[in-house]
């Protein structure tokens, strides 16, 4: 569909299944992640593909891999010259902001820019642990951007979509 950007899925593995969830189809073939010669196989593809200049790495949720693996293949796409962009999608800063540690974000920080695309659907999920995870990123110079889904009798009001977006703002 966008012949500049490629979605690098990584692992099927999600702190939280979704009903909404677009991969949810995965979840039947049990929990996986990307072997070695799976990854080789998308590096040669993106090193190829010329006009690729956008990553997203997602999966599942790509944070569920270590702070090493993740390194490792954020180092090698940044050594692709035509590669600009890196976006990571991930729901951990809101389920998990925990994982938002000082070692990620001194990771991510080494190779800027990456972008973090979170994914908050109510003013609710914003805690104060939440908003700490989402400050580490800043500080780290991670731009955070959301992704809400529109989820009926969930957030599908002015009031409440209002809420969460200046809750996310602040």
């Amino acid at each position: 569909r966008y012949p500049d950007r490629v979605l690098m899925v990584l692992t099927n593995l999600c702190p939280m299944l979704c009903r909404h969830c677009t991969r949810k189809r995965e979840w039947h073939h049990g929990a996986w992640v990307r072997t070695p010669a799976e990854i080789e196989a998308i590096f040669d593809y993106i090193r190829q593909s010329r006009r690729v200049r956008d990553v997203i790495i997602s999966g599942g949720d790509p944070l569920t891999l270590s702070t090493q693996r993740l390194e490792e293949v954020i180092s090698r796409l940044r050594q692709i010259e035509h590669v600009e962009i890196i976006r990571i999608g991930s729901r951990f800063p809101v389920v998990l902001p925990q994982r938002i540690d000082d070692e990620l974000c001194a990771m991510l920080s080494k190779y800027g820019p990456i972008w973090l695309n979170t994914h908050f659907n109510h003013a609710r999920e914003i805690t104060s642990e939440s908003a700490a995870a989402c400050h580490r990123l800043l500080r780290a110079g991670v731009p955070v951007n959301n992704q809400s889904v529109l989820l009926r009798g969930v957030n599908d009001t002015v009031e409440t979509q209002l809420k969460l977006c200046q809750g996310l703002l602040k």
